[in-house]
């Protein structure tokens, strides 16, 4: 009949879909579609409640030395009480923005989709708790990372679900990313200021 062939046919869909899903997402639970439908909504407060803590920040990472620079450049003294453009401000705003729309859709799937299962219910979790985090380390005038914020709070959710509801190779591999990009970084930085100091 039509309603058997109608669940034979949703049935293989299921069971490729279930072949075709990590492995570490099919070790995550499965909460109900109303429930995750209610923190869909919730979500959209997290992700506003995120991108403040973001703009708090990571933007402010971005953008200090190159305000310092101006700074010195327009006072001719270093004063840490000296203000900040308000262009300094909006170019690191337009960056993190066009950075989001060119190369950030990578890290968004590496986060999103391949470290562990992420659902509404979870993404309001991890958002939450990254934002209260950075917002914590901006109050106290400490630098960090929104990523790494939320990349912690992704291993954390997926561990609710248990060890195996989370892919530790690719944890690993950002963890090494972590640790490899602060020499890099200044090894790069001094070549350059060397090579400036030199010609100028």
């Amino acid at each position: 009949s039509d309603a058997t062939r109608v669940r034979d046919k949703k049935s293989k869909k299921d069971k490729s879909s279930k072949e075709i899903a990590p492995k570490h997402h099919q070790a995550s639970e499965v909460f109900d579609l109303q429930t995750e439908q209610l923190f869909s909504f919730l979500q959209v407060l997290t992700a506003c409640f995120g991108s403040f803590a973001h703009g708090a920040n990571d933007v402010a990472n971005a953008i200090g030395p190159f305000a310092v620079v101006i700074s010195v450049y327009i006072t001719g003294s270093v004063d840490q009480d000296s203000p900040i453009q308000w262009w300094v401000l909006l170019g690191g705003g337009i960056g993190i923005v066009v950075g989001l729309s060119t190369w950030g859709y990578k890290v968004m799937a590496t986060i999103g989709k391949k470290l562990c299962k992420v659902t509404p219910s979870r993404g309001f979790n991890i958002e939450l708790a990254s934002a209260i985090t950075v917002l914590t380390g901006s109050k106290l005038g400490l630098p960090l990372s929104t990523t790494h914020c939320q990349v912690g709070g992704v291993v954390g959710v997926g561990l609710a679900d248990g060890r195996n509801a989370v892919n530790w190779f690719l944890v690993l591999q950002v963890f090494g990313g972590w640790v490899f990009t602060l020499p890099i970084a200044a090894i790069v930085s001094g070549l350059f200021y060397v090579i400036l100091w030199n010609l100028f």
